[in-house]
């Protein structure tokens, strides 16, 4: 039986957002116009989205400006409410489940300060609150590495945030079929002989993690994520043209290069940039051959998701969908 993860919040939030150390330097004036400035930007990014997929929806209801440790608290929210759709029961209280509390604490906490240094924005699917998330500090401290044009930035920016808000609105449909495939991930209770032998079969360590229906089940959920993402970065691209004088140069320094690093090296699965590279290589094939209308077939039903095979072959899912 899964568990619902035992997580020390107040320690993992504090090791999250330790210190100031590569914090943009901006006065209280400068964070008041930035702030303002993301908040106009992301409600015009709604509008050139949704204009550009033909979704009747301005995009996110609310957009919410914040730092890392803003950022930290968001993530628990929607962690807390993830397991709680996903209904998992609690582990017994306890000194063992204290100590496994503060381990996980440990893990999340330097994953929320990495991923917070890089993390530019993030729709909120999860809680019901119908939130975009900015990322302050790390929008500007890329504006600034990289010597973007600030007003470009963030409209594109925006704009592939604003992208995942209107795919859920395009599909009501998609926020439970992701929570049903979670769930079944996360209760597979397969022996570990078949995980190895899959593991040993495709070198992937997601199929040792997950297996039959479970890594079925992971499988669409990875087709589907690199399909969002590469969905959004090619609606960016589209919509921002036109709006973003610098697009293509943005796009060019943001291109994910093939050559797995870090985890894609143990799981091609879970592998972060392959998915955008490739989501976005599928999306812009798709509308090379058939247009942008047909991308937004995707969005009808769920079988019309793109399936782990047609995403390096977009051909495929034209013919099952379109043909």
């Amino acid at each position: 039986m899964s568990y619902a993860p035992s997580i020390n919040w107040s320690l993992a939030l504090a090791l999250g957002g330790t210190g100031s150390r590569g914090l943009p330097e901006v006065d209280s004036r400068q964070v008041q116009q930035l702030v303002a400035d993301l908040r106009v930007t992301a409600r015009r990014a709604g509008e050139l989205a949704a204009a550009r997929l033909g979704v009747d929806s301005p995009g996110a209801s609310r957009i919410s400006v914040v730092d890392w440790a803003g950022w930290g608290r968001a993530v628990r929210s929607m962690i807390e409410a993830t397991v709680h759709e996903l209904d998992l029961p609690r582990r017994p209280a306890g000194p063992l489940n204290r100590v496994r509390g503060a381990g996980n604490a440990v893990l999340l906490g330097a994953g929320l300060r990495m991923a917070s240094r890089r993390l530019l924005g993030q729709f909120d699917a999860y809680t019901g609150s119908d939130t975009l998330y900015l990322v302050a500090p790390t929008i500007v401290a890329h504006e600034r590495s990289h010597g973007f044009v600030p007003s470009d930035f963030r409209l594109w920016v925006a704009l592939h945030e604003q992208t995942h808000a209107l795919q859920f609105r395009a599909a009501p449909w998609l926020r439970a079929w992701i929570a049903e495939r979670a769930r079944t991930v996360f209760e597979d209770d397969a022996p570990p002989l078949p995980g190895l032998v899959a593991w040993a079969r495709t070198g992937d360590l997601a199929s040792m993690l997950a297996t039959g229906e479970a890594g079925e089940a992971l499988g669409e959920l990875v087709a589907a994520m690199t399909f969002l993402e590469g969905h959004a970065d090619h609606t960016a691209d589209n919509a921002g043209r036109g709006h973003v004088r610098t697009v293509r140069a943005l796009r060019k320094a943001f291109t994910r290069p093939k050559g797995a690093s870090g985890l894609g090296r143990l799981s091609s699965s879970l592998d972060k940039s392959a998915q955008y590279r490739d989501g976005l290589a599928f999306c812009d094939r798709i509308t090379a051959l058939k247009g942008r209308a047909a991308l937004m077939t995707a969005f009808a039903q769920p079988g019309n998701l793109p399936r782990p095979e047609e995403i390096t072959e977009p051909g495929r899912w034209l013919d099952r969908v379109d043909g």
